[in-house]
């Protein structure tokens, strides 16, 4: 869903560009209002990117991507329509063509004004949608020009098909073995799955994380999308969504963990962190300070 979402943005910022560069955009008017679409549009896309993390276990994230959907297409039609009026005004330039009923449709003083208007129309949905992804927790995630060439690789969804199952037995049995060993009962144990785009990391996370065995010994099981936006901040207020609890209203770095504290008080917990490209130390260092300070879990 969340990758349908984003094809639909694409096409839009695809149609938008050059009719903003466009001279008559300006002459009629609704260049600026073209270039606030746009930046909408691009907030939209990084909107959608933390999307593709949440989209399977939250339906309040689900109804907001068929939304957005529905929203791009409404906004699709409006650009096919100012795309073709801009062509059609050309092409009778070309033909001296002035002949032209004034209150008609194609009469570009008449039109310029519908037209802002339903740009105007398309961005309100866009600022309500974005609002709205505030209230459910969603994030903008910025991508960086190195890691965007992974992003169709890194589709993060915490649940997995049981025909994924199938040949991987014996990876998952492994890396359960060692996380209900008493040899993991140190302070803060931690298990890595590393290996290149595409090879299942997060799939065998997913099987890990559906294992009987592995819901029968911890007695909460968190699941968070790293991401290329790594600030300690979210990671926490993501462990708190994880657990079913609403958006904390604060980035508050000593209140997140007081929350999580709260929810996690006497409880053992496992802590999946996917899509790890971040490694640097001290962002890592900060995060592991927290979680020592929570107290319990294997992360």
């Amino acid at each position: 869903m969340a990758e349908a979402a984003l094809s639909c943005v694409s096409v839009i910022l695809n149609k938008i560009l050059p009719l903003t560069a466009d001279e008559i955009s300006r002459a009629w008017g609704v260049k600026k209002d073209l270039q606030k679409l746009s930046k909408k549009v691009e907030m939209m896309e990084a909107l959608i990117s933390d999307a593709k993390c949440k989209q399977s276990t939250s339906k309040a994230v689900q109804l907001w991507l068929k939304r957005l959907q529905s929203i791009a297409r409404d906004a699709e039609i409006v650009l096919d329509d100012f795309g073709y009026e801009v062509l059609r005004h050309k092409v009778e330039n070309r033909k001296r063509d002035k002949v032209r009923n004034f209150f008609s449709s194609s009469n570009p003083i008449s039109f310029r004004l519908e037209m802002a208007n339903k740009i105007k129309n398309v961005s309100a949905s866009l600022e309500e949608a974005y609002r709205e992804a505030n209230q459910i927790g969603l994030h903008p995630v910025q991508l960086t020009m190195a890691s965007a060439d992974h992003k169709e690789d890194r589709l993060t969804v915490p649940f997995v098909d049981e025909s994924e199952m199938v040949g991987r037995e014996v990876e998952v049995s492994r890396v359960v073995s060692m996380l209900i060993s008493s040899d993991y009962k140190k302070k803060l144990p931690v298990i890595s799955i590393v290996g290149m785009g595409g090879q299942g990391k997060t799939t065998l996370a997913q099987l890990v994380l559906k294992n009987e065995n592995v819901t029968k010994h911890f007695d909460k099981k968190i699941w968070v999308c790293v991401s290329d936006y790594f600030k300690v901040e979210r990671l926490l207020n993501e462990m708190i969504q994880s657990l079913r609890e609403k958006n904390v209203e604060t980035t508050n770095k000593e209140a997140l963990v007081t929350k999580l504290q709260e929810n996690l008080n006497g409880k053992s917990y496992l802590l999946v962190l996917d899509d790890v490209w971040n490694d640097d130390p001290l962002k890592w260092d900060g995060m592991r300070s927290c979680l020592l300070e929570i107290g319990g879990g294997a992360p």
